[in-house]
């Protein structure tokens, strides 16, 4: 029925544009004009926002019935309207159309109820359906919705549940009736195995889901884990050698508990284990293409070990992941076990079948509404025509999450219209790109009447209009200091992934610094006399980069320019800086330029998550450009130094523990390790306030000493473990972190004296890390030390002494910085 109310609104839709359209002139006057914009009459409860993912597509383009006919489509795609009556609006010279669409939206979901739930609260039912208050309404998911209810129940261990669900719509919509009848509860009460001489009936308890009621364990119980138990316990029997191992059978006693009003089962496993085998030999029949060496240096079996059908299983798809990775995707694999029953040994043979290799007839995507198709073709390196190339599909997965684009990618292979033709699809689910970072910062300020709060805020969006540009916007706002900045960036140009981004920023902050000051006595003090003055400033930057995608790693090379104006405002009459960096901007426009060029390969799984891979990175940049006296005596830039920065990052995934099918119980190692000098021009030097320092935020989290001397130099490590347990994937992460940093004056004394642990700042504590990329907050508890004269000791954040660890333990609001 809804199929054949959808055909009719088509076809009712276009024949009322083609009889609308006339109206507003007697020529075809909309054909070929570009489309200015789409507009909606008639909105109630859908929001604009909603359908600018699919209009927004349109704009730009000229006007044809080819151009009509799928915005229509993709419109009802979205099943949010009854009937739709187009006309178009033409500017006074008819240069441009604009298409208005009067709408007729379908019966929202004006109540949900739930009757007959006793055992389950209404707010857990509700969470689990996908049918939502205000929602527009619809049967299909409706019927899915009392699946989840069911699957929910007997989760919990009601297998006699019965869910039914009608609907009934009024004046306000329909109202949502599910209707529930529980049944008893089933639980488990014990599990017991007989035939089991080898292995311990406590170990396979270990290895089943299925658990005994008890207090952490409600004993739910389910048919289907009957028989993934049976799989378990085999596969735990076959990875020690007792390939013979059965489960001869499974019995289930039941008994209904009066007192608690529920059935409580007895279960039973008959096992029967058999004798432990050894590993023999592998050999291969039919392989021409890759020797045998080469195949059986995939397989992780010992010869002479123990058999492991885990271990064979890895092997034997690793074989056939070698074919699929160069394109042999009609290959067949056929595995052939020999027992020696009388020595206890087993050999495989693995007979090959080799086919031509399989091109890719087509390549599709599904799933995108606001991405446009082509900003997601040009991430994925394999084109129609293509050898076939597991390598090249991951490697496209890599870089369609590296976009930031998209929640999930998920890739899939289906015969084509020939033998050994393939079409590749990438089905995506799209996520908000647009961002806002915003922090409140609290520290202390000179003057005490000042309010010490600094609040920052910035919008982005990585995806504009769905065309993969990127704009930002941002502003940092305190009584010391305020700022606005702006950049524009995309990722391709000239077809081909080279990326541009302009920055430009503007900066006003009241700054003190030490002033020299003579003392009674005649003697200049330099250390306990400060002075404030106005610094204004103007930024300018554009970086441009260019990718590559190797079947290992992501390689990106960028290159760029930054140009600054300074002008430091104060009274030179009454105060002389000690800083020559606050006088050399003195009441003039000064410039302050530089260039760099960076290389970095990244072969993480996700950049801004990742559970495994690894990231390298080398930078160098160039300060100082226009040397004072080239255009004026007094003008002109009077620094010049090398900087160089070194990243490296490792990532391991310890365990990854399923504990139901789209959750797993995780941890990730992460290893970092930062490297920066400053090399000026000889007999040079570079002002303390543009050297390396330690900012207690990214480097030696918790530490605040960048204003002073020992946390400034001109060569800076820092280093970082972090165990990090994502409590829900790619949102929230709980993690521990150890950071140790140093920061020497000159580089080369951190070879020299790079033992000395007084000069060591270390951090350590838990933290929360928002992973949402469109809200990359951390709040780390930092508690700091260091050792004193070889002595350990807590320190508070200014490298004072601490009474202890309480102390010393205060909080950090830090972001989520992705190094690219």
């Amino acid at each position: 029925m809804r199929i054949k109310r959808f055909v009719l609104s088509v076809f009712l839709t276009c024949a009322a544009f083609f009889v609308a359209l006339p109206a507003f002139s007697q020529s075809d006057w909309y054909y070929g004009k570009p489309i200015k914009d789409v507009t909606f009459e008639g909105l109630k409860n859908i929001k604009k926002s909603d359908l600018e993912g699919v209009t927004s597509s349109f704009i730009g383009k000229e006007f044809s019935d080819e151009v009509f006919s799928d915005l229509l489509n993709r419109i009802f795609a979205l099943n949010y309207f009854e009937d739709i009556n187009p006309q178009a609006v033409g500017d006074s010279s008819a240069k441009t159309v604009t298409i208005k669409l009067q709408v007729v939206e379908l019966p929202i979901v004006s109540k949900i109820k739930f009757d007959g739930n006793s055992r389950v609260r209404s707010s857990e039912l509700k969470d689990a359906i996908s049918t939502k208050d205000k929602d527009i309404y619809n049967e299909d998911k409706r019927l899915a919705d009392e699946r989840a209810l069911r699957e929910l129940y007997i989760g919990k261990g009601f297998t006699e549940v019965k869910i039914s669900s009608s609907a009934e719509q009024n004046e306000k919509g329909f109202e949502v009736v599910f209707k529930i009848d529980e049944g008893k509860q089933t639980v488990v009460k014990s599990i017991t195995f007989t035939g089991n001489n080898v292995v311990s009936s406590r170990t396979l308890k270990g290895k089943i889901s299925l658990k005994e009621v008890g207090l952490l364990n409600r004993g739910s119980y389910q048919e289907a884990m009957v028989e993934q138990d049976k799989k378990a316990i085999l596969t735990y029997y076959k990875d020690r050698g007792y390939v013979d191992a059965k489960i001869l059978n499974v019995t289930v006693t039941p008994t209904f508990n009066e007192k608690k009003g529920r059935q409580e089962l007895a279960i039973q496993f008959n096992i029967q284990e058999g004798s432990e085998y050894k590993f023999e030999d592998i050999a291969f029949e039919g392989n021409t293409v890759f020797s045998t060496e080469e195949l059986q240096k995939l397989i992780k079996l010992k010869k002479g070990g123990t058999y492991n059908e885990t271990l064979f299983q890895e092997g034997f798809m690793a074989v056939q992941s070698k074919y699929y990775e160069n394109g042999y995707m009609q290959n067949r694999f056929v595995p052939q076990m020999n027992k020696d029953s009388e020595q206890r040994k087993i050999s495989i043979v693995i007979s090959i079948t080799e086919n031509t290799r399989s091109h890719v007839e087509e390549v599709l995507i599904k799933g995108n509404t606001k991405t446009k198709e082509e900003v997601i073709r040009r991430e994925i390196p394999i084109e129609s025509g293509d050898i076939f190339s597991y390598a090249k599909v991951t490697n496209a997965l890599r870089s369609l999450y590296n976009t930031q684009y998209f929640s999930s990618v998920v890739p899939d292979v289906t015969p084509g219209s020939e033998n050994n033709l393939v079409d590749l699809v990438f089905t995506v689910e799209e996520q908000s790109t647009t961002s806002l970072d915003f922090g409140l910062t609290f520290s202390g300020v000179s003057d005490p009447d000042e309010f010490p709060v600094s609040l920052y805020t910035k919008i982005q969006d990585t995806n504009l209009f769905g065309e993969g540009k990127t704009v930002s916007a941002g502003i940092n706002l305190s009584t010391t200091e305020q700022s606005l900045s702006f950049s524009y960036g995309q990722n391709w140009l000239f077809n081909k992934p080279i990326s541009n981004t302009i920055s430009l920023s503007f900066a006003h902050a009241t700054k003190y610094d030490t002033r020299n000051a003579y003392l009674p006595d005649g003697t200049l003090d330099t250390d306990y006399y400060y002075m404030q003055y106005e610094q204004n400033s103007i930024s300018l930057s554009d970086t441009i980069g260019r990718r590559w995608s190797p079947d290992f790693a992501i390689l990106t090379w960028s290159g760029g320019i930054s140009g600054s104006l300074i002008n430091n405002k104060y009274d030179s009459k009454l105060y002389m800086p000690v800083d020559t960096s606050v006088s050399d901007y003195e009441n003039n426009l000064q410039p302050r330029n530089y260039v760099f060029t960076a290389f970095s390969l990244d072969g993480r799984n996700i950049n801004f998550d990742p559970s495994r891979g690894w990231f390298a990175s080398q930078r160098l940049s160039w300060y100082g450009l226009i040397p004072q006296g080239i255009f004026s005596e007094d003008w002109g830039e009077t620094e010049f130094f090398l900087r160089t920065d070194t990243k490296l990052e490792k990532y391991f995934t310890i365990f990854d523990i399923p504990i139901s099918e789209g959750y797993s119980f995780k941890s990730i190692l992460m290893f970092y390790t930062g490297l920066s000098f400053q090399f000026p021009i000889p007999d040079t030097s570079i002002k303390q306030s543009n050297q390396l320092y330690i900012d207690g935020m990214f480097y030696g989290r918790g530490w605040s000493i960048y204003n002073t001397a020992a946390g400034r130099g001109k060569a800076l490590l820092n280093n970082t473990i972090e165990l990090r347990f994502p409590v829900i994937p790619n949102i929230i992460s709980l993690d521990g972190f150890f950071d140790a940093s140093v920061i020497k004056d000159e580089p080369e004394d951190l070879f020299n004296d790079f033992s000395n642990l007084d000069d060591w700042y270390f951090s350590v504590g838990p933290s929360i890390r928002c992973c949402l990329q469109q809200f990359p907050l951390r709040l780390l508890f930092v508690s700091n030390f260091k050792f004193v004269d070889g002595e350990f000791s807590w320190r508070t954040r200014h490298d004072n002494e601490a009474s202890g660890f309480w102390d010393s333990f205060h909080f950090v609001l830090s972001f989520n910085i992705t190094n690219r």
